[in-house]
């Protein structure tokens, strides 16, 4: 569901960004009152400020090129199963697949970074639904049960070229996917999740063999593959520092500004892309229904941010931007997140209710958490026991 509620910012994001002006107007003046200091994000240096905003992008750039890999790889084994079918190569590609998907959701945080400017916004969004968009309508792609002329598999009138493909897209309603992702788990996985590798064999006899379903079938999974790299490669290239493109943006800004940035777009990650993964009753959309794969895309989301707020060596946002409580509790919150994520059933439509339901409460605590408008614990022995009064 990477892509599907850009421009629809929940309340969180609202919060943070008051609490980005308020710290501009008070930045300023280099020493604040006690008091005030207490509402405000924490004093640090400019040059840890540009060290790790630097570090972050450099992140996304190395990211994007995981990401870039796995794509090529898939379409790797994409060509591997249409050269030669065989349940093992379709295995391959399924593997492929997987992998492919949970790099880009690793990359999500960095993407969303990267077109945070208002002027790169709806570009942006129109990349992640070119790459991600779900939910898909299976009938929208292929042989649907009780439909067997369904799709573009078996519509002749649809020429499958990339450039009409993408014409395709979202043509009449959001789930009218003839691109990415999960339009590839659709064709690898089938609309039932009962692909078999035989259906991706060639069809030579008769007339007009280009016409034949299993024909355009081949073709339509070759492109949506080459589509992909396409958009991944074109994204990768325009990343690096040296590039002048979507860094010239980022690093325009001072270095406390950039991390500012980084702070209100991970609250809107949070808000925007996590909460909306987790489903609120057995009638949500499940994002990976087919390859069973929201749960671990979603676990893949959150190691991004982990690894920007906590990194190993202690110099991530939390070490800037947090009170050493908030940043003790930030850490918890994900350990505790993280393990309820792994427990949990995938795809995550399948997890108990209770367990959905406390990981929206600790993914709501991760926001506040990372926002700094939320305050840590109280730790035990700091807190004065209050004796109820006995009943006579």
């Amino acid at each position: 569901m990477i892509g599907n509620i850009w421009g629809k910012a929940g309340p969180l994001l609202f919060l943070v960004v008051g609490l980005a002006l308020a710290a501009c107007d008070r930045e300023a003046s280099p020493q604040l009152p006690d008091t005030e200091q207490k509402s405000v994000a924490r004093l640090f240096s400019v040059e840890a400020a540009e060290t790790l905003s630097k570090s972050i992008w450099q992140s996304g750039q190395a990211q994007l090129i995981d990401t870039q890999a796995a794509v090529n790889e898939l379409n790797g084994a994409v060509t591997g199963l249409l050269e030669a079918p065989s349940e093992d190569h379709l295995e391959v590609a399924r593997l492929a697949w997987l992998n492919a998907h949970r790099q880009f959701a690793a990359a999500v945080p960095y993407i969303r970074l990267g077109f945070a400017p208002a002027t790169l916004r709806d570009e942006g969004r129109r990349l992640q639904l070119s790459v991600d968009s779900w939910p898909v309508q299976p009938g929208y792609l292929d042989t649907v049960p009780g439909y067997s002329e369904s799709g573009i598999v078996n519509d002749t009138a649809v020429e499958l070229t990339l450039s009409n493909l993408r014409k395709q897209h979202r043509l009449t309603a959001h789930e009218e996917a003839s691109l990415g992702f999960h339009a590839m788990e659709v064709m690898l996985w089938g609309p039932t999740g009962e692909r078999t590798a035989q259906q991706f064999a060639p069809v030579g006899e008769g007339q007009k063999p280009e016409a034949r379903a299993a024909n355009r079938r081949r073709q339509l999974t070759r492109l949506i593959g080459q589509a992909l790299a396409e958009d991944i490669d074109e994204l990768a290239g325009r990343w690096p520092m040296a590039a002048n493109d979507l860094s010239r943006h980022f690093l325009s800004l001072d270095p406390a500004a950039r991390l500012r940035q980084i702070r209100a777009i991970h609250t809107q990650v949070v808000d925007e892309e996590l909460l909306p993964r987790l489903p609120e009753s057995s009638e949500s959309d499940v994002e990976s229904g087919r390859a069973a794969d929201s749960k671990l895309a979603l676990l893949a989301m959150l190691a991004t941010l982990r690894e920007n707020w906590l990194m190993n060596n202690g110099t991530g946002l939390a070490k800037l931007l947090l009170e050493a409580p908030q940043a003790e509790a930030l850490e918890g919150t994900f350990a505790m997140l993280e393990e309820l994520l792994r427990n949990a059933e995938d795809p995550i439509e399948l997890a108990e209710p209770d367990q959905l339901a406390r990981s929206r409460e600790l993914l709501e605590e991760l926001a506040g958490l990372m926002s700094g408008t939320a305050e840590a614990p109280a730790a035990e022995q700091e807190v004065t026991p209050v004796s109820a009064p006995v009943q006579e």
